[in-house]
């Protein structure tokens, strides 16, 4: 007899795929304005997590025969993003502290540039103060951008596993063979 896997055991089979899956849609962001094409994948990645966390809540509903509680499904969702982004924020931040160390003043010193060349963004406070933390080295370190992620992540995947775990809970459908 097959003995069910918990909500907890499945979290932690599927958190590692997850947290690639994280992984790849944040060095896609990272270097997007080294190579275009990163854009694009990253903008696929982001919309399509949702999906990514519907299959998997909803393989463990059919997997339960349709038993499993809307908090088992939420809490599955939650964990998965927890696991996920915490093997992401491990590898974002080898990238961002050692592959990119300047990210932040090349993002910042593009966006002080595309607003010097707006007429009515010239004076701005803005572009004052971005410019000021430039140059005092003020911008957030590599950990501080990966804790700010993963709390921003953790907090925005239990808000999409609810949700996800209302539409993965629907009726299964069985069909009988006469």
């Amino acid at each position: 007899m097959e003995t069910k896997k918990s909500i907890f055991q499945r979290a932690s089979e599927w958190g590692v795929p997850f947290g690639l899956y994280l992984t790849c849609g944040a060095v896609a962001f990272i270097f997007a304005d080294w190579f275009a094409p990163l854009g694009l994948i990253f903008i696929v990645l982001f919309f399509a997590t949702p999906i990514v966390v519907y299959y998997f809540q909803r393989r463990k509903f059919i997997e339960d025969d349709g038993f499993t509680d809307y908090s088992a499904l939420w809490m599955l969702g939650i964990m998965l993003f927890i696991l996920g982004t915490v093997l992401a924020s491990f590898i974002v931040y080898m990238v961002l502290q050692f592959g990119r160390p300047n990210f932040m003043y090349e993002q910042a010193a593009q966006v002080i540039k595309a607003y010097s060349e707006m007429p009515d963004m010239k004076d701005s406070e803005l572009l004052v103060i971005l410019q000021r933390m430039v140059d005092q080295r003020r911008l957030p370190s590599p950990i501080e951008v990966v804790f700010n992620a993963f709390w921003f992540i953790t907090f925005g995947g239990s808000v999409t596993s609810a949700i996800t775990a209302l539409i993965a809970k629907r009726k299964l459908k069985k069909y009988r063979r006469q």
